[in-house]
């Protein structure tokens, strides 16, 4: 707003002393002219913001006719054609706005034949107009631009918050779903026991769970480091994963250190690969392996003896374990495989970008 008003003064201001120099062309008409093109020029400004599109266009008619009417005398009217070009170009489709433009030039032309004055400066008003399209379309094509910026950083920010709530759910899987399922397990067990009033077993037991509570607090704590970007290492970790599924781990290649969504990615892939073992193979023996290349970092889990589950590999938390895995290693550009091996086992394969 303060700069169409700005423009309107400095109009003014060019015109104004070039009629009072010109007194021989009739300065009463001029100043007419001058009056009326600074009320359409006021009205379009007003105008411009509302939804009342044949006010706009009749405020660019009028303010076109009157520079051009006004241009022969006064040749700083010109650059009226101009705004008209501008405003119409940014608020009607293009061959409208040529419509609205083209008047300030015709206009000119009737006008310097009236005045009997040279047609060449008519071309004055005619690139003024033209000039004025193109910076209005640009100032439209601008504004289309900064808007479609606008929307595709509210889908990325959208997708940025889906992304997280996945996150988020797999996290509540992988850290509770183990560990409160065996809770379950164990406290069934207490139930038998107290039935029996075996207070041997009844304490063994109590041991049993409260170490699977203490594993629940470390799986969470595990969560949070990896958050916080302050995670041991993948191979320490894998190790310690191993040590307590009596599971053996190769690691090769050169280690280098992983992002921490990669590293907590391969983490719970394994875990959850280890924890489908132990409930559909038990007893099987278990190899892990963990392959470190320059472009990526891959892990392998292989259980030798079938499963007595004969369908697909078993999920826990209702599900949802395979596809966490799946998840996970998508959302980094990897890749993952669970299938039969030749042997009878069970292999599950996962790649995730060094």
């Amino acid at each position: 707003m303060a700069i169409r008003v700005a423009g309107l003064a400095a109009m003014v201001a060019a015109t104004g002393p070039e009629l009072h120099l010109n007194r021989q062309s009739g300065n009463v008409l001029g100043l007419v002219l001058l009056l009326l093109a600074v009320g359409a020029w006021a009205a379009w400004i007003s105008l411009r913001n509302r939804e009342n599109v044949l006010g706009v266009a009749l405020a660019l008619l009028v303010l076109g006719a009157a520079g051009g009417a006004l241009a022969p005398t006064a040749p700083a009217a010109i650059a009226f054609a101009a705004v008209v070009g501008v405003g119409a170009s940014m608020e009607f489709t293009l061959p409208v706005a040529l419509a609205l433009a083209a008047v300030e030039p015709v206009a000119h032309l009737v006008s310097a034949s009236i005045h009997g004055a040279g047609y060449l400066p008519v071309t004055g008003s005619t690139a003024a107009a033209l000039g004025g399209l193109v910076i209005g379309i640009s100032r439209v094509q601008a504004i289309a631009a900064g808007e479609q910026r606008a929307l595709v950083e509210v889908e990325h920010a959208r997708a940025e918050l889906l992304s997280e709530r996945n996150r988020l759910a797999r996290e509540i899987h992988d850290v509770l779903a183990h560990t409160l399922g065996a809770v379950s397990v164990q406290i069934e067990a207490l139930d038998a026991v107290l039935d029996g009033e075996d207070h041997e077993q009844l304490h063994g037991r109590l041991q049993a769970t409260r170490g699977l509570v203490v594993q629940g607090l470390d799986e969470a704590r595990r969560a949070v480091s990896a958050l916080r970007d302050d995670a041991p290492p993948l191979a320490a970790q894998l190790q310690d994963l191993c040590a307590v599924a009596d599971a053996e781990l190769l690691t090769e290649g050169e280690v280098h250190p992983l992002t921490p969504p990669a590293s907590l990615a391969l983490f719970r892939i394994a875990q959850e690969a280890l924890t489908n073992a132990a409930k559909h193979a038990p007893g099987a023996t278990v190899s892990m392996a963990l392959r470190f290349t320059p472009g990526a970092v891959a892990l392998e889990v292989v259980n030798s003896r079938p499963a007595t589950d004969p369908g697909p590999l078993a999920t826990h938390g209702g599900g949802y374990g395979l596809q966490g895995m799946r998840e996970r290693v998508l959302m980094l550009g990897g890749s993952l495989e669970a299938e039969p091996t030749e042997g009878g086992g069970w292999v599950v394969r996962a790649a995730v970008p060094a």
